[in-house]
């Protein structure tokens, strides 16, 4: 498959940016400051460290087996059947993955501009989107995530200017209100979402060119650098701005952006925010739902990918239609499982990998 298809490390670092950043800007600060009041920038600051500690230790095991994908080097590393089990495990947190993804932007929709519209038509629309960008391949969507994922960042950089005027320091102290728990909780949120799913990344890195280069290395940690950034900065604003009331509303960066007022020039600008989240959501959903075409692929050893692509997005939007009973029950799983779920599935499995490609990599060296 790397020979057919292959991106640059600059492709690749967007692609991680696309994939870290997506929905999380727009949904991540409401459930943090929830969980950490005002300490919840210095949660993501946590959360952020050990994603870097995630993406390093990624780039070690790549750079042991250059030339093989992912799910080859667990067959090399564990064996074949422990392979299976660990790639179901991966499928699971994976298909939740893209499901949650389209679920909040349904969620989003409904509940800040198109009330009236049936969530299964944004449903139809994205997956639509997503299974034609699958069929194009890797090489494709790089380059054309390339456009979108600039445009976001100014939107997102844009608002925040905007937003200085109207900042509040004092809302800002005191710092640990309750303590260094509610800190550890918010690093333990985010430490799931979305730093803890750099894991399934790895699925897409072997694509890359030059896997040993040191260019990549260094634009994917100033990939997760910028996003915990991005994260930390909106999380900030959210403080300094909403204050008390941080807590009671979703989706905190459209919020902020309904509060811009510049003379009758600038105003209701949230609409480019809520394009915005549209466009990182379809992003992040078209690479895990990529993700998951290429481990499927490789695991039964299929000759072509792309005829997987329809099947996997209309089981996907199946799952997006029948799994959340209510909201509530949704925004729990989230808040509560998925982080958890993250380290079952992703986390705890790929260490274990890790680990004994470390321990084997002598003796497969020995010939050479």
């Amino acid at each position: 498959m790397k020979k057919q298809e292959s991106i640059g490390f600059i492709q690749t670092a967007i692609l991680l940016f696309a994939f870290l950043s997506g929905s999380s800007i727009i949904v991540i600060p409401a459930p943090v400051i929830t969980y950490a009041s005002n300490s919840a920038w210095l949660s993501l600051l946590l959360s952020m460290s050990f994603g870097l500690v995630l993406l390093s230790i990624i780039l070690y095991l790549l750079r042991l087996y250059p030339d093989k994908s992912f799910i080859g080097i667990c067959r090399v590393a564990i064996g074949r059947w422990p392979t299976v089990v660990v790639a179901c495990l991966m499928l699971t947190m994976a298909f939740h993955m893209a499901t949650g993804i389209i679920i909040d932007v349904v969620a989003f929709m409904n509940s800040m501009m198109l009330p009236e519209t049936p969530g299964y038509v944004f449903m139809c629309l994205m997956f639509i989107m997503s299974a034609l960008l699958l069929r194009t391949g890797i090489e494709s969507m790089a380059r054309m995530f390339t456009i979108l994922t600039v445009v976001v960042f100014f939107c997102w950089l844009t608002v925040i200017i905007l937003l200085i005027p109207s900042f509040h320091m004092e809302f800002l102290q005191p710092v640990f209100p309750d303590g260094i728990k509610p800190t550890l909780l918010g690093g333990y949120l985010t430490s799931g979402f979305p730093y803890g799913e750099i894991v399934l990344f790895a699925v897409i890195l072997p694509f890359t060119k030059d896997i040993k280069s040191k260019p990549l290395k260094r634009s994917l940690l100033a990939v997760i650098l910028l996003n915990g950034a991005m994260l930390t900065i909106t999380t900030l604003s959210t403080i300094m701005i909403l204050g008390p009331i941080a807590t009671e509303k979703k989706y905190s960066l459209f919020v902020l952006a309904q509060t811009i007022e510049i003379g009758d020039i600038i105003e209701r600008i949230e609409a480019i925010i809520g394009m915005s989240m549209i466009a990182g959501s379809l992003m992040k959903a078209s690479i895990t739902l990529f993700a998951i075409q290429t481990i499927i692929t490789e695991l039964f050893g299929l000759q072509d990918h792309r005829l997987l692509s329809n099947p996997l997005c209309l089981l996907v939007q199946i799952m997006s239609l029948s799994m959340p009973t209510t909201m509530k029950a949704w925004e729990d799983l989230v808040l509560v499982i998925h982080p958890l779920w993250v380290g079952i599935a992703y986390i705890l499995p790929f260490l274990l990998i890790t680990i004994v490609a470390f321990f084997r990599q002598p003796a497969r060296a020995a010939p050479a």
